[in-house]
């Protein structure tokens, strides 16, 4: 209960890369604890088949996993392809471990070139999907921070266009819900900004939004 109450947005930010805090058995160790925690959330429909390849869950998403060496090479990589990655950049430098996490449409819209097919199809097994995929990041987000590690539930920015996209491997068929970002437990006292969430203390008094009836 405490580490639901306690998860907050730390978008920690690092001009120049850090090294890695975990040894690499240390990060296998917290990212398969983070994993199973996102296998745990709730879900109504299977996959497709079309997407039981590679990866042959039936779960409505899928994960993509980059460890902090990763990372790092991933800001060279946007420097050399004249990628524009900004603050995404600053986090990269920064993080421990990025899930990018998509969800797996049943019915597509047109797909735009080096980009997942938006605007998908709105139905009830798409809106069950989205619901899945979005338990299974609260998962590892609030497993993180009940592990000590501050987090980030971005939206991808430059991670869901080509060529970003490809360097992590995340098929153009699949929809990003969001890239998270791990960050050492002692990120924020050495980070260059630490930027917390602007609506965490918006709107959360429960007779604003909940009723009784």
């Amino acid at each position: 209960m405490d580490a639901i109450i306690n998860r907050k947005t730390s978008k920690v930010l690092a001009t120049t890369p850090w090294t890695p805090s975990l040894s690499e058995g240390e990060r296998e160790e917290l990212v398969q604890e983070l994993l199973t925690l996102a296998a745990a959330a709730p879900y109504h429909y299977e996959s497709t088949a079309k997407y039981r390849n590679d990866l042959a869950s039936g779960l409505p998403f899928r994960c993509y996993v980059a460890d902090a060496a990763r990372c790092r090479a991933a800001v060279d990589y946007a420097a050399a392809q004249e990628v524009q990655a900004g603050k995404i950049s600053e986090m990269l430098n920064a993080a421990e471990v990025l899930f990018v996490v998509t969800w797996l449409p049943d019915t597509f819209g047109e797909p735009v070139v080096g980009r997942e097919p938006i605007p998908f199809t709105g139905n009830l097994r798409n809106m069950e999907h989205i619901a899945a995929t979005g338990a299974a990041i609260q998962n590892i987000l609030v497993g993180a921070t009940g592990l000590g590690y501050p987090n980030y539930w971005s939206s991808g920015g430059v991670l869901r266009f080509d060529p970003m996209r490809s360097y992590f491997e995340v098929p153009t068929e699949e929809i990003i819900l969001g890239t998270l970002f791990v960050f050492p437990k002692d990120a924020e006292s050495r980070a260059d900004e630490v930027v917390p969430g602007k609506l965490r203390d918006k709107g959360k008094a429960l007779d604003t939004w909940s009723l009784i009836v």
